[in-house]
């Protein structure tokens, strides 16, 4: 269980400094929603820790129903908590094309919605699947963008989502002579890589 505290106070200061006291946290500890109605500020909020430890404790569960044992790292990153698992079995883990860990991935995401009312981005990685997946999209788009530098033509990708929206424009802040749009509405969103000259 992770429990989550309520507090309110007639503005955000008070009411943050009633809840580090009251927990003995820095504020960078917690996951924190907040409303604000005439006169009065409430906030939501988790620790950090108990949410990590949620997610170790839910992800081995699963493990031994599937049969396989994980162990795992769970970190913080920026908006994400990254979780890196190493098992006995990682095809078991990783599933075809990585499908048994987005669907863990899901299931992780959804507890923590029940479990607290955040909405919580959880990442899983078992033995560097999906980042060295992401270093071959990477080479791709890299690869396109030296295309489209050469012939001077703009290239749209195919839809993707968001995750892979961004590590395309975030990539793309490294070469000359082109820019990044996204175009159209989800789930056919896309990316334009367009040349703009010098």
């Amino acid at each position: 269980m992770i429990k989550v505290y309520s507090y309110e106070a007639t503005d955000e200061e008070t009411c943050y400094e009633k809840c580090i006291e009251d927990l003995d946290v820095y504020s960078s500890d917690l996951l924190v929603e907040s409303s604000e109605t005439e006169g009065s500020y409430h906030m939501n909020v988790v620790k950090k820790e108990d949410v990590m430890n949620f997610i170790r404790e839910y992800i081995q569960t699963i493990g031994k129903m599937m049969g396989v044992d994980i162990q795992l790292e769970v970190r913080e990153d920026e908006e994400f908590f990254l979780v890196t698992m190493v098992s006995n079995n990682n095809p078991i883990l990783i599933g075809k094309d990585g499908r048994t860990m987005t669907a863990l991935q899901l299931l992780v995401r959804q507890a923590l919605q029940t479990q607290t009312g955040f909405s919580i981005k959880v990442n899983l990685d078992a033995s560097n699947y999906r980042a060295k997946k992401v270093k071959r999209f990477e080479y791709e788009i890299k690869n396109i963008v030296r295309e489209v530098q050469k012939t001077k033509t703009d290239a749209k990708l195919d839809p993707m989502n968001s995750y892979q929206r961004r590590i395309v424009h975030s990539l793309l802040s490294d070469f000359n002579n082109v820019t990044t749009e996204s175009v159209g509405e989800e789930p056919n969103r896309c990316v334009v890589i367009k040349y703009i000259g010098n």
